[in-house]
């Protein structure tokens, strides 16, 4: 009979194996990678962020910012990052180039982009700096996830996802806190602003996480060369999960990719779920009408309208947690989706009749926190779902997040409009009908995935038949440790 304490790691990580040699990798596993990526994840949220916090600290008059340009600006970092997002899932599933690497360079650019911005002279430096900065930091957040299903069972996935999307909550949460007392201790140290020293010091602390993924992080199993994993554990990493020998990127072998991801439904369902459930079900944090409500009221402190928002956060990550455990312990992904709706519903119609009183408010804007379980389970959903094909898979996860910042891009200004604050009328509405479509689309996914579970064998088969017809020079088998080259 399992003892106590095996029963609560199964209940809130994942059932722990009964072979104590996998185990062993397991914990080998978690130390690394969730530590290597949740710390990348967190560096990108605080640089995400650190040009508002250096805008209001100073910049916007050093580097002589006018009207729009800090909205220009950050249009600039959503054109980047949409452009980086297929190019990074192609890096990553051709095993051509080592997770380790793609990784490494795309921190160590994106984090000489973010030192430039402490030194530039005028906005459109800002605009070009921004740009090739998200244009790698694109690579981490749907490459992350991609990573989690190469090396995890499905039962495994759900924590660690959660984990990792906490890592970003974490960072918003403590961004402006840690870069404000930044900003005020060290302005004027050694002739730079406090605006400077913001970006001066986000650099100093990326750069050693990305060594530091350089040297520890895994790769893939079928591509490891980790030191720190013997012969056995890479071979058990690959056996535990059914992998088959890792397939190089070619072009014959891309053009046989293209054809199955477009004539196959998990791509088009899953990129669809999430591109229209973020913008709903993300409302509050993504378009800060709990901040804006609070700022309207006129009864709180700047400080307060600052950091109350915090509360909306913890609950967001709390909540991601407890709803991932619930969707692994009831062995579905679905299921989940309703229940965020449920949440963003009733936040959705309070807000609509608005005369709900101080605490009423409190409570729309707080339940709402809800709605981020998606970023873990949806991944994890679409991670294990297309586990047959690494490249649809790396496309699949990849395009979740293109397809839902290009949705955003109109979504927002016509129906979350500034011109709005703080009641977002429309905006509220918006969510309830989209809300409602995505789970349409959830219910198709599981249709389709019971009605066509041989097909996804069978389509797999056939692009295994394709591979095996190209030259064999381009599709050689990752073996004996190569490394993804030739």
């Amino acid at each position: 009979m399992p003892s106590i304490s095996r029963k609560i790691q199964a209940l809130i990580w994942s059932p722990p194996p009964e072979d104590p040699a996998e185990r062993r990798l397991l914990l080998k596993l978690d130390v690394v990678i969730l530590s290597f990526t949740c710390l990348a994840y967190f560096m990108l949220a605080i640089d995400v962020s650190n040009l508002t916090n250096a805008y209001v600290s100073g910049m916007e008059a050093d580097v002589g910012f006018t009207g729009s340009q800090i909205t220009l600006a950050g249009s600039c970092w959503t054109a980047g990052y949409l452009v980086g997002q297929w190019p990074a899932a192609l890096a990553l599933s051709s095993n051509r180039i080592p997770a380790r690497v793609t990784f490494f360079v795309c921190m160590i650019v994106w984090s000489i982009c973010t030192l430039g911005l402490a030194f530039v002279k005028n906005v459109h430096q800002v605009y070009g700096l921004r740009f090739v900065q998200a244009l790698f930091e694109a690579a981490v957040f749907s490459g992350s996830h991609y990573i989690y299903g190469s090396w995890y069972k499905e039962i495994e996935l759900g924590a660690r996802t959660a984990i990792f999307v906490a890592s970003a909550n974490m960072g918003s949460l403590f961004s402006g806190v840690m870069q404000g007392s930044i900003i005020d201790t060290l302005a004027g140290r050694a002739g730079l602003e406090g605006w400077q020293w913001l970006f001066v010091l986000d650099f100093i602390i990326t750069v050693p996480v990305a060594f530091y993924g350089l040297i520890f992080f895994p790769d893939t199993p079928e591509t490891t060369k980790a030191f720190w994993l013997t012969e056995e554990e890479k071979s058990l990493a690959v056996t535990r999960l059914g992998k088959k020998p890792a397939v190089i990127l070619s072009w014959p072998v891309f053009k046989s990719s293209v054809r199955r991801i477009v004539t196959d439904w998990r791509w088009y369902l899953f990129t669809s779920l999430f591109t229209v459930s973020a913008t709903a079900f993300e409302k509050t944090g993504t378009y800060g009408e709990f901040t804006y409500w609070l700022a309207s009221t006129g009864t709180y402190t700047t400080q307060q309208v600052n950091y109350y928002p915090c509360i909306f956060t913890a609950i967001a990550i709390v909540s991601t947690y407890v709803l991932t455990i619930v969707s692994t312990e009831t062995g579905s992904r679905a299921i989940i989706n309703p229940i965020m709706y449920t949440a963003v519903f009733i936040s959705s119609v309070m807000l609509l009749v608005w005369d709900i009183g101080v605490g009423g408010h409190w409570f729309a804007y707080l339940i709402a926190g809800f709605g981020y379980a998606g970023q873990s389970t949806n991944f994890a959903w679409a991670n294990t779902m297309c586990q047959d094909d690494d490249i649809l898979r790396a496309v699949t996860l990849y395009s979740m997040n293109l397809f839902s910042n290009v949705w955003n891009l109109w979504y927002q200004i016509a129906l979350w409009p500034q011109s709005s604050v703080p009641r977002f009328r429309n905006g509220q509405i918006a969510t309830i009908v989209t809300g409602a479509f995505s789970l349409l689309i959830v219910a198709a996914i599981v249709y389709c995935s019971r009605k066509y579970p041989k097909g996804i064998k069978t389509e797999q088969a056939e692009f295994a038949g394709d591979i095996e017809d190209v030259d064999e020079k381009y599709n050689s088998p990752v073996e004996e440790g190569a490394n993804g080259t030739e």
